[in-house]
């Protein structure tokens, strides 16, 4: 498990926030095979209805998501003159 972030809830399929062996559901090749940890549920609405399923990410996309959770938090804490003076959100 990534030791320096928690992701606060634990697998309530697992009761626990080890990680296991399975696929990445963000910027990874979705066919390999890696140590991920459960992030949440995800729920889709499509066409066809909507699809529920556990979401798991390995260690450098949860990095990566923490990185840019904390900027938009700096963004947001900004005073509002200087939030005038820049664009909003990430490439």
């Amino acid at each position: 498990m990534n030791e320096r972030i928690n992701l606060l809830l634990p697998d309530p399929g697992r009761r626990t926030q080890k990680r296991i062996e399975g696929r990445c559901w963000l910027g990874c090749d979705p066919e390999e095979m890696q140590a991920v940890t459960w992030i949440g549920p995800v729920t889709v609405r499509g066409v066809a209805g909507d699809a529920s399923a556990a979401a798991y990410a390995c260690d450098d996309c949860i990095n990566r998501i923490y990185g840019m959770a904390r900027a938009d938090q700096y963004e947001r804490d900004l005073p509002a003159h200087l939030l005038a003076a820049r664009p909003r959100g990430h490439p």
